[in-house]
């Protein structure tokens, strides 16, 4: 595995799966504010993973989980102002977060997308990254279309689903997914905007090795 990749991983295992906690009004402001960041920086990668194709298909959380997130809201109109178009792949049912069991987005749902939008120009997650079983990895076509994860404890003020920070590596470094969007903070970059600014405060961009 890639050094800086395991390095960057081992710093998420403190994060916590779910945040289910009742927030202030001010971390409310926060929070909507942060997911306002994220859902354009996620926008601004989905243009660039998609390149010349100009429909990206969204795999969501199902209505057990609440209605559609502020941050995939803004996604969608943000992707919609630049000609693209938005495609509905899969209401996904991720499993009760306070019972036992699997929570996530189901390798048969991920294939079954997969097989429907091949055409895409890329396909977004706010369902977290697949949980492929040992050996669906190997059965991926590689001319599949590049998938985008957001992988964070919250969507504005929607609960998301984080993942296993060693699962996210594995499946950067098998290219199974393009790039994943964490809970964290890294370094803004030179004369960043106010918005990647925020984006740095709050989230950081994983990104499978070259």
């Amino acid at each position: 595995m890639d050094s800086r990749l395991s390095l960057n991983i081992l710093g998420l295992t403190a994060v916590l799966p779910f945040a289910f906690t009742a927030c202030t009004p001010k971390e409310t402001k926060s929070s909507l504010q942060s997911g306002q960041a994220l859902s354009a920086v996620l926008a601004e990668e989905t243009v660039r993973a998609a390149g010349a194709r100009k429909t990206v298909a969204v795999i969501s959380p199902d209505a057990s989980w609440g209605p559609p997130s502020s941050v995939e809201e803004s996604f969608k109109v943000a992707l919609k102002k630049q000609g693209f178009s938005v495609v509905a792949a899969k209401s996904a049912n991720l499993g009760d977060p306070m019972r036992s069991g699997e929570v996530g987005l189901k390798s048969a749902d991920f294939l079954e997308v997969l097989e429907k939008c091949s055409d895409a120009g890329a396909i977004v997650s706010f369902a977290g990254a697949p949980l492929l079983k040992p050996g669906e990895t190997a059965t991926l076509k590689p001319d599949r279309p590049p998938l985008l994860v957001v992988a964070t404890a919250m969507h504005g003020e929607t609960p998301g689903v984080t993942g296993d920070p060693m699962q996210l590596a594995r499946l950067l470094e098998a290219r199974v997914i393009q790039l994943a969007i964490v809970d964290g903070s890294e370094p803004a970059a030179a004369k960043a905007n106010a918005t990647h600014e925020l984006f740095a405060k709050h989230y950081r961009v994983l990104r499978r090795p070259d």
